[in-house]
């Protein structure tokens, strides 16, 4: 799983246009959007992880999927002790 490259708020992108590939950088809640709105399928191209409907790729970091420990909770006890 991968989440977006963030470097300042904006993400590199490619656009499929054709046969070509128009590079963009944009800003990271228009990439979200479309990420939401389209099909994430498998990429082709090994800079670009997150690939949409095969027509947007989106430079990604693979996100750390180890299982984590469960939080624990600090419950003090109130009327114990000296005040």
């Amino acid at each position: 799983m991968y989440k977006l490259k963030n470097e300042n708020g904006r993400v590199n992108s490619l656009l499929r246009s054709g046969k070509d590939f128009v590079k963009n950088n944009l800003a990271v809640s228009a990439a979200q959007h479309i990420i939401d709105t389209g099909e994430v399928v498998e990429s082709d191209k090994e800079d670009y992880p997150i690939c949409v409907d095969n027509k947007w790729y989106f430079e990604g970091e693979k996100m750390n999927t180890a299982p984590t420990a469960p939080a624990t909770n600090n419950i003090s006890r109130k009327g114990k002790g000296k005040r």
